[in-house]
């Protein structure tokens, strides 16, 4: 595994969903956020739409949603996005960083990637360059292609070391490339 880190001084446009917000009408208008009847959101993120199965990551109003270099939104739950940007104005925050860990194609099997696909539906297909990574996220299955990374948000452990839990997403190559950097362990 990798230790990586956001790149410092990165800002980003981010939105909450819920307020009164001209991109978020666009992007309803658009396809790429879809209002549910209960409140809450489907967000046509890029590892939503290459998921294929037609259905966005599940987002709550006071969620926020951030666009990618692509244009697509991606989802951040509120407590999360509140912990990890400071506001500067407008729609635009700064990105506090901090290390995580990540996991490339190529790299040795991990006792986190085992855990993955033991406990919480990650699939790896050898065989399938655009859909090598698939896994039940966000309140849908995502896919991405090899070249993407999976990052690890937080892992949990028990007193004894065992896994307890991991909170992760796809990133796909290009997005990682322009957000975060590798640090030497």
């Amino acid at each position: 595994m990798k230790t990586v880190i956001k790149n410092k001084g990165k800002t980003v446009c981010a939105y909450k969903l819920g307020t009164d917000d001209g991109l978020l009408t666009e992007l309803i208008k658009n396809g790429k956020l879809i209002p549910l009847e209960n409140g809450d959101y489907e967000v046509m993120s890029q590892e939503a739409i290459s998921g294929s199965t037609g259905k966005g990551q599940l987002a709550h109003t006071g969620d926020y949603i951030k666009i990618d270099p692509s244009g697509c939104p991606y989802p951040n739950t509120a407590e999360f996005f509140e912990q990890n940007h400071r506001h500067i104005e407008g729609c635009t925050y700064e990105q506090i960083p901090k290390p995580l860990k990540a996991w490339l194609f190529g790299e040795p099997m991990s006792e986190e990637i085992l855990f993955l696909m033991q406990k919480k539906g990650l699939v790896i297909r050898p065989d399938d360059y655009d859909h090598y990574f698939t896994a039940p996220l966000f309140g849908t299955v995502e896919s991405a292609a090899r070249s993407a990374v999976i990052v690890f948000y937080s892992i949990s452990r028990n007193e004894l070391g065992g896994l307890l839990d991991i909170d992760f997403n796809f990133v796909a190559a290009d997005v990682f490339d322009k957000t975060y950097s590798f640090i030497e362990d």
